[in-house]
């Protein structure tokens, strides 16, 4: 492995400048190797001139001078935020780092695959003029944009050079790698789980940084009940726009129709903050329990953070493959939190709590789980080779068809185990390393619909279930089955509405010239009587 020291922007340069902290953070990575660009074997930074297309030259690699350990890239003037040099080299140290917030131990516990058919991501820092920034599985990229501020047009916003938002286009290609089906879901809440967790995951991007996260506890009296730069999203960008941020993740947003802030069930931005606005409130509780222990602000909120972090990205390997749903969430973070760490209830206490009060859930037993149990179709198996062998895993579902729910007759796919080793805490707090196969199952539903007689009158959709067993016991940890029958109504409500925006179109009319896909458009294919939607993931834009 080569080691690195480099630059990173802490946060967007309009907000180091009003906290007064420094403009960059000096990170270590380690890959398999580097070369100029900044590239390494799982991510490439590339760029083009602007005015000819041509591909630029990369940033200069420099090796380690002999008798030092640390590499470097070349950059001419660190101390100039929007130079070219800069932003390529801080873009590709944030989506590293970023990266490895979710491969860490107390997170997913395993490395991170794309969804593409490819190793590396390609990244551009200065993709061209436009105020936005996106995640596109089919040029497997994360494009960031430029553009004048609207109060101030000689001065340009680089969406790369807002650690926020390079963290957040991060998540969704590291989300399209764990969650594929969600890349073409209909089920909005799907989509806006996309959008709720890469905000998340800026949030944390930001926790990660010493100084800026001593600057906002100083500047909040050690509280994260109050606005602040963790909970505003991509400011700078926002205020570029002649707006405030671009999404405030502290909010009371809510899915109740008699609440002042209800959020229509149709639009994945809007409900991504009901969601997002629920988790943080549970990030609060879970500071606020080990700041009765750690007084130091700083040192309760490392703590805290990581214990987030492992709540939120490790449910994402329970999720079941296909259409779900921010119930299903909740379930799976109680899953994987409670099966690990029993003896930890209070972040789980304050979900239930959000996940009630915003309406998301009914009541708390719509959130209940069973973990850590015996199950008699596990009896006899050999998990190692039940997730080794596609014979044996066939074999295994469709003799338990009705644990997983699978229809009869109904022909369904067996995903590609996963391979994970998570720290496990016991009651009494030891901890030690737990191995698990995460086995999931997915097939295809039929639905009606009524979208006018250009369309079909039946949709497709993929739903599913996951079981996670610890290799070495045999327990089953979880089994999770996607609540997608509650979903229909929100379903019809988003296809409809993007029907009627002339956004959801029929083959071929949903692509542009050279026949790449629109970015406004989603595309509906056909079959006789039969629908099914692709690529509607590619409506989360940094901002609509």
């Amino acid at each position: 492995m080569v080691k690195l020291r480099l630059p990173m922007m802490v946060q967007d340069p309009a907000v180091v400048q009003y906290k007064g902290v420094q403009l960059l953070d000096n990170v270590e990575l380690d890959e398999e190797f580097y070369l100029d660009g900044p590239v390494s074997k799982r991510v490439a930074v590339i760029d083009f001139d602007e005015k000819s297309g041509a591909l630029q030259k990369g940033i200069r690699f420099l090796s380690p001078p002999p008798g030092r350990v640390l590499g470097d890239y070349e950059i001419a003037d660190r101390g100039a935020a929007t130079s070219r040099d800069l932003l390529a080299v801080s873009v590709f140290a944030t989506v590293v780092k970023t990266m490895q917030l979710f491969e860490k131990k107390d997170a997913l516990g395993r490395p991170l695959t794309w969804a593409f058919n490819h190793v590396q991501l390609l990244v551009v820092p200065q993709a061209g003029k436009m105020s936005n920034a996106y995640y596109e599985r089919e040029s497997r990229s994360l494009q960031f944009f430029f553009f004048p501020a609207r109060n101030d047009p000689s001065r340009t916003i680089f969406s790369s050079a807002s650690r926020d938002i390079v963290a957040h286009e991060t998540a969704h290609a590291i989300l399209d790698g764990i969650l594929p089906d969600l890349y073409s879901a209909s089920t909005p809440q799907a989509l806006a789980l996309h959008e709720s967790v890469a905000d998340l995951t800026a949030l944390l991007s930001s926790f990660e940084c010493r100084e800026l996260a001593t600057a906002v506890l100083r500047d909040n009296a050690g509280r994260l009940d109050k606005p602040s730069a963790f909970s505003f999203i991509a400011e700078e960008f926002g205020m570029g726009r002649g707006a405030g941020p671009l999404r405030t993740i502290h909010n009371t947003k809510s899915l109740d129709p008699k609440s002042r802030d209800f959020v229509a069930n149709d639009e994945p931005h809007d409900l991504s903050e009901v969601l997002s606005g629920a988790l943080y409130e549970v990030m609060v509780a879970v500071y606020g329990q080990w700041l009765k222990k750690f007084p130091r602000p700083e040192e309760a909120l490392g703590i805290a953070s990581r214990q987030f972090r492992r709540m939120i990205y490790r449910a994402l390997d329970y999720l079941p493959p296909g259409e779900i749903s921010f119930a299903d969430y909740g379930r799976a973070i109680l899953a994987a939190d409670q099966a690990h760490h029993p003896d930890e209830a209070s972040g789980r206490k304050a979900l239930v709590s959000e996940f009630v009060k915003r309406n998301i859930v009914p009541d708390a037993r719509a959130l209940s789980v069973k973990t850590n149990y015996r199950l008699k179709e596990l009896r006899g198996i050999e998990v190692e080779t039940l997730c080794t062998s596609d014979w044996a895993a066939y074999e295994f579902a469709n003799r338990n068809r009705r644990l997983f729910g699978i229809p009869d007759k109904v022909h369904f796919r067996v995903l590609p185990r996963r391979d994970s080793t998570k720290s496990h805490r016991h009651r009494g707090g030891k901890e030690e390393d737990v191995r698990e196969c995460i086995f999931k199952v997915s097939w295809d539903e039929k639905e009606n619909h009524d979208l006018g007689s250009r369309f079909p009158s039946r949709r497709q959709i993929t739903v599913g279930a996951t079981l996670v067993i610890d290799w070495n016991t045999g327990i089953a940890r979880a089994l999770l089955k996607s609540d997608f029958a509650n979903q229909k109504k929100n379903r019809d409500a988003l296809l409809s509405r993007l029907v009627a925006e002339d956004r959801l179109r029929l083959g071929d009319e949903a692509a542009g010239t050279r026949r790449r896909p629109l970015s406004a458009a989603v595309r509906a294919e056909t079959m006789g009587d039969l629908m099914r939607v692709r690529g509607t993931a590619r409506m989360l834009h940094i901002a609509r």
